[in-house]
C-alpha cells in the first residue's frame, strides 16, 4: 500500500504556467491514492486556471481568499488547515512565493498558511523561467529555504513555456517525479530504517554478444529493479542503480550506472560495492554466453552449426563471499519447485534474503507490470504476497526486509 494512500494533503498553487500540471496531479492523488486534498490558490494562480477546475476535481471548496469562506471559520482557518494536513505541497512554487516564505511575508491565504506550517512537512516545487531561476536572489532564497529544512523538488531541464526561450532549467517535473517526492516527504516523517542508508540495486537483463549485432539475453524489462530503486529512494536511501539494457527511463532520485553484459554489470557493481550498506540484486543476469564473440557480423553463409557456450559471471555468489556485514538480497526466477530451489540458492550464496517468483505464471511473467513474489529469509522467514503491481511489490518487499511500515 502506497504511503500516500488516505493521506491529507494541502496543495498550494501559485501563479505560474506550470499550474496546469497540478490539475492532473490532483486527480491522481484522489483517484489512485484516495488522498484528502484541499487546494489553496493565490490570486495570480487564478489567472492561469479557474478555481472551479480544482474544486470539481477535489470535491471541496478551493481557498482563494484570506477573509472569506462559505463553510469554514475564517479566523483560524490558516492554522486549522495546516494542522490537519499530513503534508503541505506548493506545486508550482514561483519565485514570488519562494521569496515570501524566505522573508516571512504573509499577505494572502497561501503565504499565511505557509507561515503556520512546519518546514519539514512542507514541500516546494519551484517552476519558472530559466533566467528567473538562475537569478542570484532566487538561488539565495532556495539556499536559505533548504537551511530552514523545507523540502525542495529540483526543477527539470527541458523545453520551457515560450518558444523563444527554448530549453533550460526551471521546468516543473512530471507527475511521476512529483508523486515520488510527495511519497519521500511522507516517508521522512516515519523514521524509516532505510533513511541515510547506501543501497545498491541492479535491474534489467544482460546481453552476451554472439557477434557485433546478435546476442543471447532474456525478456527482463527492468521494471522490478526500477520500482525497487525508486521505492528505496522514497524511503530515504541513497540509491545507486545498475541497469542492464532496457527501454525505460532511469529511476527518479537515483544515481544510475549502465551495463550491457554480465561482465560489465559485475564491473559496475564492484565499483560501487565497497560504499554500500545494502545490496539488492534484482537483475536477470544472463547465465550463459558464447565462449567467443565474433568480430563484425557473421554472414548467413558462415553461421556455425554449433555455438560454444560457457557460464557467465555469478555476481551474486561473488558478493556473498565478500559480504563483510552488508545486507545481501538476491532474486530467483524458477519454473518448478521455486521455493526449494531458491532456498538452496539462499544458503549456497550466503544471502540474507531471496525474492522468489515463477515467470511461468502468466500474470507474473517477465516484462509485465505485475508480479507475485515470496520472500525467504536466512533465519527461516517466509512471506508470500498476492499478485500486485511491481511498484506495490517493491514496497512490500522493502517493508518486509527492513520493517519500514506503510
Amino acid at each position: 500500500m502506497s504511503v500516500l494512500r488516505g493521506k491529507s494533503i494541502l496543495l498550494g498553487l501559485s501563479g505560474g504556467i506550470a499550474v496546469y500540471k497540478s490539475a492532473s496531479l490532483l486527480r491522481r492523488l484522489i483517484r489512485d491514492h484516495q488522498c484528502n486534498v484541499r487546494v489553496v490558490m493565490t490570486r495570480s494562480a487564478q489567472q492561469f486556471m479557474s478555481p472551479l477546475i480544482f474544486e470539481t476535481f477535489s470535491g471541496t471548496e478551493v481557498i482563494t481568499d484570506m477573509f472569506h469562506a462559505e463553510r469554514e471559520t475564517v479566523g483560524t482557518r490558516h492554522i486549522d488547515r495546516v494542522r490537519s494536513a499530513d503534508l503541505f505541497a506548493v506545486i508550482p512554487a514561483t519565485a514570488n512565493i519562494l521569496g515570501k516564505v524566505c522573508s516571512g511575508i504573509a499577505d494572502d491565504a497561501l503565504s499565511t498558511m505557509l507561515m503556520a506550517a512546519d518546514p519539514e512537512r512542507t514541500l516546494l516545487a519551484p517552476a519558472m523561467n530559466k533566467h528567473m531561476y538562475h537569478h542570484p536572489a532566487v538561488q539565495e532564497n532556495l539556499r536559505r529555504l533548504r537551511e530552514m529544512r523545507y523540502r525542495i523538488v529540483e526543477p527539470e531541464t527541458g523545453e520551457l513555456a515560450t518558444a523563444v526561450e527554448g530549453r533550460g532549467v526551471g521546468r516543473l517535473p512530471g507527475e511521476h517525479t512529483l508523486l515520488h517526492h510527495l511519497e519521500k516527504a511522507l516517508y521522512a516523517q516515519q523514521a524509516s530504517p532505510l533513511a541515510g542508508k547506501r543501497v545498491l540495486i541492479t535491474g534489467g537483463p544482460t546481453r552476451e554478444a554472439v557477434d557485433a549485432l546478435r546476442f543471447i539475453s532474456n525478456p527482463s524489462s527492468g521494471k522490478m529493479g526500477t520500482a525497487l530503486a525508486e521505492c528505496a529512494a522514497a524511503m530515504g536511501a541513497e540509491v545507486t542503480y545498475v541497469s542492464g539494457p532496457v527501454a525505460l527511463p532511469d529511476p527518479v532520485d537515483c544515481r544510475t550506472l549502465h551495463a550491457g553484459s554480465a561482465a560489465e554489470m559485475k564491473e559496475a557493481v564492484l565499483s560501487a560495492y565497497e560504499a554500500q550498506d545494502i545490496v539488492i540484486m534484482a537483475a536477470a543476469v544472463e547465465d550463459i554466453r558464447p565462449r567467443k564473440a565474433q568480430k563484425g557480423k557473421i554472414k548467413k553463409s558462415g553461421i556455425p552449426d554449433r555455438l560454444e557456450l560457457e557460464r557467465s559471471e555469478d555476481i551474486l555468489k561473488l558478493l556473498g563471499e565478500r559480504k563483510e556485514g552488508r545486507v545481501l538480497v538476491g532474486f530467483s526466477a524458477e519454473f518448478e519447485d521455486e521455493i526449494e530451489r531458491s532456498g538452496a540458492k539462499l544458503r549456497e550464496k550466503h544471502l540474507d534474503w531471496i525474492v522468489v517468483n515463477n515467470p511461468g505464471k502468466t500474470a507474473a511473467a517477465f516484462g509485465g507490470d505485475s508480479n507475485k513474489v515470496t520472500v525467504l529469509g536466512a533465519k527461516g522467514e517466509k512471506t508470500e504476497f498476492p499478485l500486485l503491481s511491481k511498484k506495490e511489490s517493491a514496497e512490500k518487499i522493502l517493508q518486509t526486509l527492513f520493517n519500514t511500515g506503510a
